[in-house]
Parts: C-alpha cells; structure tokens; sequence
C-alpha cells in the first residue's frame, strides 16, 4: 500500500452579491384624466445602483386594465399610446425606447442600460398619446401600469 499525505487549505469563503435597485419617486408619474388627441405627459423616475456590484438594468411595463374596465381594452389602450424613454436626459442623453406602451417589454433590448455600483441617473418617460390613435374604439378607456425596473448582474 503506498503512503499518502493531505493538506487543508481550510474556511475558503465566497460572498455572493445581492443587486438592488432604488426607484425615487415610488408613488405614481402618471395619473392622467380626460386625454384626447394630442394629449402628453412627461416625468423622471430617478434610478440607483445600490447592489454593490456593477449592474445592467432594463425597463418594461405591466400594463392591465383599469377598474371597471376589460382586458381587451386595456390592449387596444396600450397599442395606441406611446412612450418614450430616455436615459439621463439632462446629461448625455439616450433613447432606451420609443414606441407603443404594449411594446415596452424589457429594453433596451438585447443590451440592457449599464449603471455602474453607487451611481445614479434620471430615466425620463414621455407619455403621448398620438391624434392619429384618438378613435371613438378607446373613447371612454382607462388602462392602468406600473413601471418596471430589473438589474442583472
């Protein structure tokens, strides 16, 4: 039988970053009545990097339908108003995304808005909705939606 010798390297740790984002304000941008054609709203939604680590974070919304109202006309609501969203808009500013409510899914897309650990910036959203989509099909409509922020690591 050979003879064998073992060594420990002992109590190794590993720590494992937990990332988080801060939103200011928490309490609604938009709480918007009687719109018609033309009709445009616009406010920022400060975002930190409190995680410790660097982060990538994209933005969507969860749109549903308002009391008293249908799922069906929360889509045709969602389709028909538009946004835009604007990275650090007094800085350097970047478009994350333009275009119908109901196609604010997760952007910018593929790359995500690079926000670097303690940092902070001002997301701007710009809510319009066009002369063009105002029909007598949404006359009456309410849709509700929250405005959501996800980091990766």
């Amino acid at each position: 039988m050979p003879f064998t010798v073992q060594q420990l390297n002992e109590n190794n740790t590993v720590g494992i970053a937990q990332v988080d984002l801060t939103i200011d304000p928490l309490t609604p941008i938009f709480t918007e009545t009687n719109w018609v054609g033309g009709s445009t709203a616009t406010d920022i939604i400060n975002v930190e990097n409190t995680s410790g680590v660097d982060v990538v974070y994209y933005v969507s919304a969860d749109w549903y339908a308002a009391a008293g109202g249908t799922p069906q006309d929360a889509r045709l609501l969602a389709e028909r108003l538009e946004i835009t969203v604007t990275a650090d808009p007094t800085g350097t500013p970047e478009v994350l995304y333009t275009g119908s409510l109901a196609g604010l899914i997760q952007q910018p897309d593929p790359a995500g808005r690079a926000l670097t650990d303690g940092a902070n910036e001002d997301v701007e959203f710009a809510l319009t909705l066009p002369a063009a989509n105002a029909t007598d099909l949404i006359q009456g409509m309410e849709i509700e939606f929250d405005l959501v922020f996800v980091a990766v690591a």
